[in-house]
């Protein structure tokens, strides 16, 4: 949380645009099975490169890199972790105080998901393909940035629950906080 309250501040300061290699936004939030069965704290940094960029409307390509840690778990399950890469399309439209958008991504997830000693489960590490999509709604506090709250909802491409029960909690509804310093 301090090193995204320190990139904020930079980033406020800095003139605009931000350099490429500098993370365009930050998301903090949660991953939540569709049976609330986990519920994973999840941070994420995304960059994104406008398309077309009108002065209302921003059509970008965008990738994210970020992680998921379940702190709340099914009771034979003892971690869960999750990975995810993507790249995607998004669409903003940003009035003098409102913001919205959506955005849809894909790419690999990794998951690791471990089990009670002596169970059936064994321990799971595996990649598979993900997709995500994404609404947001957010107020521009300065020229530059912009908070705000997105609802979404992510899953893997595939579901192998009999042969890899880990894979179940993998995604699912996903809501949180973001900036935007663009």
């Amino acid at each position: 949380m301090t090193v995204l309250s320190l990139a904020l501040a930079l980033v406020c300061t800095a003139d605009h645009p931000v350099p490429a290699w500098v993370p365009r936004g930050a998301q903090v939030g949660l991953l939540m099975a569709t049976d609330a069965s986990i519920v994973a704290p999840d941070v994420r940094l995304q960059w994104d490169f406008g398309i077309v960029e009108q002065p209302r409307n921003d059509l970008v390509l965008l990738a994210q890199l970020g992680t998921a840690i379940g702190a709340v778990l099914p009771p034979n399950m003892i971690a869960h972790y999750q990975h995810v890469a993507m790249i995607g399309l998004g669409y903003r439209s940003t009035y003098e105080l409102f913001h919205w958008g959506f955005q849809f991504g894909l790419g690999p997830v990794w998951y690791r998901a471990a089990f009670t000693r002596g169970g059936v489960n064994p321990f799971e590490s595996r990649v598979l393909g993900y997709a995500e999509g994404r609404l947001q709604v957010g107020l521009r506090l300065q020229k530059h940035l912009i908070v705000g709250l997105y609802f979404g909802y992510a899953s893997p491409w595939t579901y192998s629950p009999n042969r890899y029960p880990g894979n179940t909690y993998v995604g699912g509804l996903n809501l949180g906080v973001f900036a935007d310093w663009r």
